[in-house]
């Protein structure tokens, strides 16, 4: 019998699949932390920085232009340093061990070397793109004035 291909996604990209699976264990994580104020507070701060690495990959991914989506994946970046601190800063505070903080962090590393590299990716796609800039192409606008 046939096996037939699934159909492209974001859900097929391995950095998403990651950035999902790294949400998924700080959501479980922070399940078990004690229900004291400073810790809900950084936990949900956790989720919510974690939960926005794989969403702003699959929004990125759903975008029209190649620099909407390097920009989307700047800002999973940024979600994926932003869930490194909170998870440090839990560990810090004695909420979970050093043992799984370190095992947080390596996840946390290899979300920011991926990310990277897709983004020098697409930028190395995009007109006139110089390293560390970003551009679309420039729009072409039709007047009715010929020129002279």
């Amino acid at each position: 019998m046939e096996q037939r291909a699934e159909p492209y996604s974001y859900r097929n990209l391995g950095l998403w699949q990651k950035a999902q699976a790294l949400a998924l264990r700080v959501v479980k994580l922070t399940e078990g932390l004690p229900k004291t104020e400073t810790a809900r507070t950084i936990a949900r701060q956790a989720v919510r920085s974690s939960g926005s690495i794989a969403a702003n990959i699959a929004e990125g991914h759903g975008r029209f232009s190649v620099a909407a989506y390097r920009n989307h994946l700047s800002i999973a970046r940024g979600s994926a340093a932003e869930t490194d601190s909170c998870i440090d800063l839990l560990a810090k505070a004695g909420y979970i061990s050093g043992e799984v903080a370190q095992d947080l962090h390596e996840q946390c590393d290899v979300l920011l070397g991926g990310l990277t590299r897709q983004m020098r990716s697409l930028e190395a796609k995009m007109v006139g793109a110089k390293p560390g800039t970003v551009r679309e192409h420039p729009p072409e606008y039709v007047t009715d004035e010929s020129p002279e």
